[in-house]
């Protein structure tokens, strides 16, 4: 036999731990790394949204600014004036209803028409039915 010389390597207990542990390290800085990733990415579209937003409401205020030293519109419109105009308004609305009730009426007369037809049809159909059956016999 020969002789077989084993050589025994004594392994630090921090190492074994070491080992056991660094898998999850590095998991865990792969996940912060991808967590970061994902932050920077809404950022960057969260802050071209507020950008626009910031925008619009500059915006806003110079209109309001203009407006506000605008002061008195291009035309002003006489009292009598509005009341003429309010009291077309209140003929139209008139017209619309009598138009609407006429439209209705017209809707209402051809349905009854409609339905006096389908009434003599089908009494025409019964009788040439009876008149069938007197033959058959």
């Amino acid at each position: 036999m020969a002789n077989v010389t084993s050589t025994t390597v004594i392994v630090s207990p921090y190492w074994e731990w070491f080992q056991s542990v660094f898998w999850i390290i590095i998991l865990v800085i792969i996940l912060l790394i991808v967590y970061f990733i994902i932050k920077e990415v809404r950022l960057m579209r969260n802050t071209s949204r507020l950008a626009e937003i910031d925008l619009e409401k500059e915006k806003l205020s110079l209109m309001k600014a203009e407006m506000a030293q605008r002061g008195q519109p291009f035309f002003r419109v006489p009292p009598e004036k509005i009341e003429e105009i309010k009291g077309l308004a209140d003929e139209n609305i008139v017209l619309e209803t009598d138009i609407y009730a006429q439209h209705n009426a017209v809707d209402k007369r051809i349905q009854r028409l409609e339905n006096k037809v389908k009434l003599t049809k089908l009494d025409r159909l019964v009788e040439r039915i009876k008149d069938e059956e007197k033959k058959l016999k």
